[in-house]
C-alpha cells in the first residue's frame, strides 16, 4: 500500500493547477495600437453617375409646366439641363428624395455629381424655372426701357397652366402680402413687360413664374429669396 500523501501538499498542487488552467484558457487579444497610430477613416466619395455605363432616367422642365424624361443627356434641352433629376438603377434615392445633377457642369472624367434634395423642393424649384409657351410681343405699346423703370408693385407674371404659379399666390396669400397677377399668354402688355424688366436685369425669360418684387426680378419661386426680399 503506497503512502497517503499530505494533504497539504495536494491542496497546494491544485491551486498551481487551476491558476495555470485559467492562464492558458483565457482569450487572447491582439496588442491595440496606440492612438497615434490609428488610422484615419477615408471619407466616402461624393455620389456620381456615368452617363456611359450606369442605366438612368433623367427628369427635367419640360414644356408648360410639366415634367419629361429621357434616358439620354444629350435629349435634355439647354434651358432645362441646369437641375434634372437622375433615376440610376440599383442607386435609389431614399423615399421622399431624389438625385438632382447639373448636366452644365461635368466632372473632368465625365461624369455628373449628385445632390440628394428632398422631392417636393425639386419638384417646385424644376418647374418653377420650366419653360413657358412662346408668347408673341406687341409693337404698339411704349419703350421697353420706360416700361422696365416704371414703379410697380408686386406682380407674379404667370401662366393659367402653371401649377407653381398657383403654389406661389397661395404662398403669398398665406402671409398677406398684395400682389397684382398677371397671365403673359392672355396679357400681351404683361408680356411686354416682363420681357423688358427681364432684359434690364439680365434675367433669362421663358419660364414662369417670374416675380417682380421692389424692382428686383426673381425668376421661379424661392420662398427663401421672395421673403428676404419681402
Amino acid at each position: 500500500m503506497l503512502p497517503r500523501a499530505p494533504r497539504t501538499s495536494l491542496r497546494v498542487h491544485l491551486v498551481s493547477l487551476s491558476v495555470v488552467a485559467a492562464l492558458a484558457c483565457g482569450p487572447e487579444r491582439p496588442p491595440q495600437p496606440d492612438a497615434a497610430d490609428r488610422a484615419t477613416p477615408a471619407q466616402a466619395e461624393p455620389p456620381v453617375f456615368d452617363p456611359n455605363s450606369d442605366q438612368f432616367v433623367l427628369t427635367y422642365a419640360g414644356e408648360r409646366g410639366v415634367f419629361a424624361d429621357c434616358t439620354s443627356v444629350a435629349e435634355v434641352p439647354a434651358e432645362a439641363r441646369e437641375r434634372v433629376g437622375v433615376n440610376v438603377f440599383g442607386a435609389a434615392a431614399p423615399a421622399g428624395k431624389v438625385w438632382v445633377a447639373n448636366l452644365d457642369a461635368p466632372l473632368p472624367d465625365g461624369r455628373f455629381a449628385l445632390e440628394m434634395v428632398a422631392r417636393d423642393e425639386f419638384e417646385t424649384t424644376v418647374l418653377g424655372t420650366g419653360r413657358s409657351s412662346v408668347y408673341a410681343m406687341p409693337t404698339d405699346l411704349e419703350s421697353l426701357e420706360q416700361i422696365a423703370n416704371r414703379e410697380a408693385p408686386i406682380i407674379i407674371y404667370k401662366t393659367s397652366w402653371c401649377g407653381v404659379c398657383k403654389q406661389l399666390e397661395k404662398y403669398l396669400d398665406g402671409k398677406g402680402v398684395e400682389y397684382v397677377a398677371k397671365d403673359i399668354e392672355k396679357d400681351r402688355t404683361a408680356a411686354a413687360e416682363l420681357q423688358a424688366k427681364a432684359k434690364a436685369k439680365g434675367v433669362p425669360t421663358g419660364s414662369v413664374p417670374m416675380i417682380d418684387i421692389g424692382g428686383e426680378l426673381l425668376r421661379g419661386f424661392d420662398k427663401k429669396a421672395i421673403d428676404k426680399l419681402l
